[in-house]
């Protein structure tokens, strides 16, 4: 193998479709519309799933929470609360850009410790948002457990 060369790992769109499911769940389990979006981990649209009643533009702002949170590594939740509430110009230069959002419901999905996708998720409460959002985590988690 080449020293010049990185491989990197993604979450299939397999895995993807079998996930999402979890989050659809949630989402009637809480009595919300949601878009779910998962994304490779370079943030690249994998699939989208939604509630029936769900605005067909929602899955945009899913796209938006997963981008950042693949990008990142962390969630949208913890990057508002560590570093963006802290940073006043930080914030205001992030949040300029409309393809990114920097709200409660972006998760990144991580095996061995790097990150290999996103979900994002949004419909709901930002609070909602992110429960959806991590019960397809949780879904993740367990399907590579399985393996």
């Amino acid at each position: 193998m080449s020293n010049h060369v990185v491989t990197k790992r993604h979450v299939t769109y397999a895995a993807a479709n079998q996930i999402i499911g979890a989050g659809l769940d949630k989402a009637a389990e809480l009595g919300i519309n949601a878009a779910i979006v998962v994304t490779e981990g370079t943030g690249e649209l994998v699939t989208v799933a939604s509630t029936e009643a769900m605005n067909p533009r929602g899955w945009r702002g899913g796209l938006a929470k997963a981008s950042v949170a693949a990008g990142l590594g962390v969630s949208t939740a913890f990057f508002l609360e560590k570093r963006l509430k802290q940073d006043e110009v930080l914030w205001r230069a992030l949040s300029n850009n409309p393809d990114r959002m920097f709200v409660p419901g972006g998760i990144p999905l991580k095996l061995d410790g790097q990150t290999v996708g996103a979900v994002g998720v949004s419909g709901g409460q930002y609070e909602q948002d992110a429960e959806v959002a991590q019960a397809v985590v949780d879904a993740f988690d367990a399907l590579v457990a399985s393996e």
